[in-house]
């Protein structure tokens, strides 16, 4: 049983809301595609992507009083309502993060329930990880020769997708700039005239990328990353130079 557990804040394991099972520790639902081999056994795998994480809470709810319970009742599904709100969970010295929507409230009150209750809640989580309550961010400044790297190493059970950010304190002579995780070889190349104190985001989630907010083109790949070790490149057309390099994620569990 977990000593912390809140959904939005409100806390469901305090005096009043005794939360004696959280289940959240299996893997995701694995939507696994697949096509049978023509006149052979077997079958080729299409694609495997974990989409969605199923979380069951069980325990009592512990009014004084018939009408207390009542209260007590109706601000559990009060509070449980809302869509994808943050589920948190103490876990492995920490606190294990999801992003929930409650799918099921069950309570079943029988009759010789005056002043007490079971209750079980379902969550369901269509980003299928958990995560840790904050951002991990990766810095190197003041880089002046191409190419320039910089390795991390990267935390969780499943690899996240940062937000590498490049500042440039100077880059009116810049051309050309290719960003790429070594470890894979993974790489997208950003081609436009730069100018001093732009800022270059590569958002490896929500697969953007922008000059001062603004959506750019460019070419190749949104890199992927390990969990474990990684290595960015910034490769530079162009000099002199001046570039600030922030790498900033948020580490993914199954």
């Amino acid at each position: 049983m977990s000593s912390q557990i809140t959904y939005n804040s409100f806390n469901l394991q305090s005096s009043t809301i005794i939360t004696e099972k959280i289940l959240h520790t299996s893997a995701p639902k694995n939507d696994f595609n697949s096509q049978n081999k023509a006149r052979r056994d077997g079958s080729y795998l299409l694609s495997n992507y974990w989409s969605s994480k199923a979380i069951s809470a069980q325990g009592t709810i512990i009014g004084s009083s018939v009408s207390n319970l009542d209260t007590l009742i109706d601000e559990l599904k009060q509070n449980l309502a809302g869509e994808n709100l943050n589920l948190d969970i103490g876990y492995a010295g920490g606190t294990r993060r999801y992003r929930a929507t409650a799918s099921d409230i069950v309570i079943d009150r029988e009759h010789f329930n005056g002043s007490w209750c079971p209750f079980i809640v379902e969550f369901q989580c269509v980003d299928a990880f958990g995560r840790d309550t904050s951002a991990t961010t990766v810095i190197q400044d003041g880089n002046t020769t191409s190419p320039f790297t910089k390795s991390f190493t990267m935390t969780g059970s499943f690899p996240a997708y940062p937000v590498i950010t490049l500042t440039l304190v100077g880059g009116d002579n810049i051309s050309v700039i290719k960003v790429e995780n070594t470890v894979n070889g993974d790489f997208m190349t950003i081609t436009r005239s730069y100018s001093d104190a732009e800022v270059l985001e590569v958002d490896c989630d929500g697969m953007t990328v922008k000059v001062d907010g603004t959506e750019v083109d460019f070419t190749g790949v949104f890199p992927d990353f390990v969990v474990g070790a990684n290595n960015i490149r910034i490769t530079v057309t162009g000099s002199p130079f001046d570039i600030d390099m922030d790498i900033v994620y948020t580490a993914l569990y199954l």
